[in-house]
């Protein structure tokens, strides 16, 4: 059978997965015959996931591709992904997908992390060996496309214990755990964990940045992607433009940046001129500026930091839901801030931290769960700062993702998750009149009231 449209195996000429179709044994002595999904098994596949999300079973959240950022993400796996399906020997019914994609969790285009996926038809859901079986083969399969993925990423919920173990036997390590991240219908919120395990101990190479441009041309053609992008409403904080000052006596207008005036274009050069000196992001992480426009524009807050009396942009943050996590009812959310050079060593970078937090809680977030590089050691000091009165540190290490992304003068590194709750944050007009206060003399410095 010949292999579906995948425009990211197609592109990078995936090897045909040999020996297929490939038998396997599952309890109750049926045989399944798995081999590269038919196009018209896509509707069974969704109908598979659908179903595990309304009965809280086969490890899919109830809510976890719904909604519209939600539902991009599932678009993203099976357009991306290379799709198996799993059928009866004797009925020829499809039973079960295996899915290979590249994972979501990567901050790379160039990704060597496949996130592996096993959606079940009702009759399996509840059975964690079938999903074993089924999981083998899909690690077997990463290795057999030589896309050049060495690690392969799952996230299992902790209402799924007997599946956890299995994944265990077979060799995947926990790498962390998300509390409440997943919502399992029937059971209510509960914890992920991040499961990882070592494809291949080979150095990987990058690809070079015309091949990653040129995939990108084929999934955002310019002209296409130029006339959505003008025409889709981008997201904006209706509670700016509002007055800042940082502690070091720099006075901002913290504002929505302005599509209309392109400034979207001045945004991306800092973004790439961050990336190009290996400040905390990767080189490939947003390659284009019509990749920047589409994949981070669109669904982020793009808040800017700009000075007072010059317009000159200090800088500024990009907010959005939290891809680690599998259910929006947590309202989690994940954050990028950057500093032009002009203004580094100011401490703007730390207090600019605090003012992400309080826009995140005022934008209706509820906790960040945010990376950081663990070349990033100005970002890491940042986690390790108290963000209130106790002194004890406010940021919780809960995972890591290894290998996530490459960066100019490191190479290959890992993503660090932490988290942060935002119960006791204050709201961003809150803090920006804190800030006001402070410059005349009646207030203490930011951080204290945070």
């Amino acid at each position: 059978m010949a292999a579906p449209s995948s425009w990211y195996g197609n592109y990078y000429r995936a090897r045909r997965v040999p020996s297929l179709p490939r038998r396997c044994v599952v309890p109750d002595g049926i045989e399944l015959s798995v081999d590269y999904a038919r196009v018209d098994d896509q509707s069974t596949c969704r109908a598979f996931i659908r179903d595990s999300a309304e009965q809280g079973r086969g490890n899919v959240g109830e809510d976890e591709y719904e909604g519209t950022f939600a539902s991009r993400r599932l678009e993203f796996v099976l357009g991306a992904g290379q799709i198996f399906a799993a059928r009866d020997v004797r009925s020829q019914q499809v039973k079960a997908f295996v899915v290979v994609s590249p994972s979501l969790y990567a901050r790379a285009v160039d990704c060597c992390l496949t996130s592996l996926y096993v959606f079940l038809e009702r009759q399996f859901q509840a059975d964690a060996v079938v999903y074993q079986h089924l999981m083998r083969l899909a690690v077997e399969f990463s290795q057999a496309l030589c896309l050049g993925y060495t690690n392969a990423l799952i996230q299992v919920s902790s209402s799924e214990p007997e599946l956890l173990r299995l994944l265990r036997q077979d060799g995947f390590l926990r790498v962390g755990t998300i509390e409440r991240c997943v919502k399992v219908a029937g059971m209510g919120l509960r914890d992920s964990v991040l499961l990882a395990r070592c494809l291949t101990t080979a150095s990987r190479p990058r690809r070079s940045a015309t091949e990653i441009n040129e995939l990108l041309d084929k999934i955002f053609p310019e002209n296409e992607s130029l006339e959505l992008y003008r025409t889709s409403v981008l997201p904006t904080a209706d509670f700016l433009p509002t007055e800042y000052t940082f502690s070091c006596g720099v006075k901002v207008v913290c504002r929505n940046m302005r599509r209309e005036d392109n400034e979207d274009s001045a945004v991306y050069e800092i973004w790439k001129a961050a990336a190009e000196k290996g400040q905390g992001y990767g080189v490939d992480e947003a390659p284009t500026l019509t990749f920047f426009r589409m994949a981070v524009l669109l669904d982020h807050y793009c808040v800017v930091f700009e000075e007072v009396g010059t317009g000159k942009i200090v800088g500024l943050t990009l907010i959005a839901a939290s891809h680690y996590t599998r259910t929006s009812e947590t309202r989690s959310g994940d954050s990028n801030l950057f500093v032009v050079d002009e203004f580094r060593d100011r401490k703007i970078g730390s207090e600019g931290s605090v003012i992400e937090l309080a826009l995140m809680k005022q934008l209706g977030f509820t906790r960040s769960v945010n990376d950081a590089l663990a070349s990033n050691l100005q970002m890491a000091a940042i986690y390790q700062q108290p963000l209130d009165d106790s002194g004890e540190r406010s940021w919780r290490p809960v995972g890591v993702v290894p290998h996530g992304c490459f960066v100019k003068g490191y190479g290959w590194d890992d993503q660090l998750i932490m988290m942060y709750n935002l119960d006791n944050c204050l709201e961003f007009t809150q803090l920006a009149e804190r800030s006001l206060k402070r410059e005349s003399g009646h207030e203490p410095g930011v951080l204290s009231k945070l």
